[in-house]
């Protein structure tokens, strides 16, 4: 009902990015000199290991899935993409550290649009009719999409989850090509892979 203790953590947040955590990411020597021209992925390698999320827009992709098929507020909130267009360590950092701001300037546009009357609506569940659905959404490291099957009862028939790791960690193959053994660590890491995402 109130947004304005959220707005405050929030602008705390934002404080915080600002200040430390996107400098650091963006203007360290150390940071720079670590990353910078480390694990290149080119954009043509990108398109054809199918990279998605901010591994693709860091390699000059411009794809994202609250662009490319618009849901919930986000054309409302003036939704902005980060590119990057150097496909290295240092332009997948850069890229994250740029969509915390853009995400939090996101949840200030929210709150401070934010309609008045009741969060919660009493309405009763939906009858789930049979059929199948398919769903996409830009979650953190990128595309996910979700399939269901239903049998109009209230449990899936079947479901699949096709998560952003699943497509993106195969890119490191790429990545890898003529890089030093002591930078696989952070060339992997740069992906943000979730290798539970991928265990099916």
């Amino acid at each position: 009902p109130d947004p304005a203790p959220v707005l405050a953590v929030t602008h705390e947040i934002k404080t915080a990015l600002e200040t430390l955590v996107v400098p650091i990411f963006m203007n360290d020597r150390t940071v720079i000199a670590r990353t910078a021209g480390v694990g290149p992925l080119s954009k043509s390698d990108a398109i054809l290991y199918g990279a998605v999320g901010p591994l693709a827009r860091a390699s000059g992709i411009e794809t994202d899935i609250r662009s490319d098929a618009p849901y919930a507020a986000y054309q409302e909130l003036g939704f902005k993409m980060v590119t990057a267009q150097e496909g290295d360590v240092r332009a997948r950092v850069v890229v994250r550290a740029l969509e915390m701001l853009e995400s939090v300037r996101l949840i200030e546009a929210a709150l401070e649009n934010l309609p008045s009357g009741a969060i919660n609506i009493n309405e009763p569940y939906p009858i789930i009719p049979v059929g199948e659905v398919t769903v996409r959404a830009e979650a953190p490291r990128g595309e996910v999409v979700y399939y269901l099957k239903s049998d109009g009862s209230d449990i899936p028939e079947r479901v699949k989850i096709r998560t952003p790791s699943y497509v993106n960690i195969p890119a490191t193959r790429a990545m890898v090509k003529g890089q030093h053994l002591g930078d696989l660590s952070i060339i992997q890491a740069s992906v943000d892979p979730c290798l539970s995402c991928t265990d099916r």
